[in-house]
């Protein structure tokens, strides 16, 4: 029996400047010598952002918000796999286990599942941490890490949410799921 993937999620703060390295790190060891061990869930970064800027101008429904951040996830693990060609884009949950299977690892665009689902709150009390969370339930993985570029505090999923750290929902999702999420700074080790 095949041991499912972990989940990754790369937060998209980690888009924010392309020559400090900390990104291709990342990419290049889950493409390389961890091929196959993960899936990684990019974040939405300065699309998501943009998705913010826009409905606070605009004033348009939280969910039409979530529905564009949906895509902007989908635009950052796209430019991702054409930076890093190793990776595969996938929408497809049930084809992720086959690309890591084969040795591959892919990158999970969550907008065609996600778009219409009501399985999670269609706002900005979900980000892409509680929809790795999500994924990773619906894959049976072992746990989840969230990859992220500001300071690391201590304290649990709550407090860490409390702070900003992590999006609201997170904590109940993963408590929901019994899913084990760590957090790891990108400067960090693999």
């Amino acid at each position: 029996m095949t041991r499912a993937p972990v989940v990754i999620k790369l937060g998209g703060s980690l888009l924010s400047d392309p020559h400090d390295g900390r990104l291709q790190r990342w990419c290049e060891r889950l493409a390389g010598e961890a091929a196959g061990s993960a899936v990684i869930v990019p974040g939405g970064g300065a699309y998501a952002d943009a998705v913010r800027d826009a409905q606070t101008h605009w004033r348009f429904s939280d969910d039409a918000a979530h529905r564009m951040a949906l895509r902007a996830m989908d635009q950052c693990g796209l430019m991702l796999c054409d930076l890093f060609p190793a990776l595969v884009a996938c929408d497809d949950i049930d084809a992720l286990a086959d690309h890591c299977a084969a040795g591959r690892t892919p990158v999970w665009l969550p907008s065609r599942r996600l778009d219409l689902s009501t399985d999670i709150p269609r706002d900005w009390t979900v980000t892409s941490d509680s929809i790795a969370v999500w994924l990773a339930a619906r894959i049976g993985s072992p746990g989840v890490l969230l990859v992220k570029s500001c300071a690391l505090p201590e304290g649990d999923l709550a407090a860490l949410a409390a702070q900003g750290i992590v999006d609201p929902h997170l904590p109940q999702v993963a408590a929901r799921a019994n899913i084990d999420v760590r957090l790891a700074h990108a400067d960090s080790p693999f």
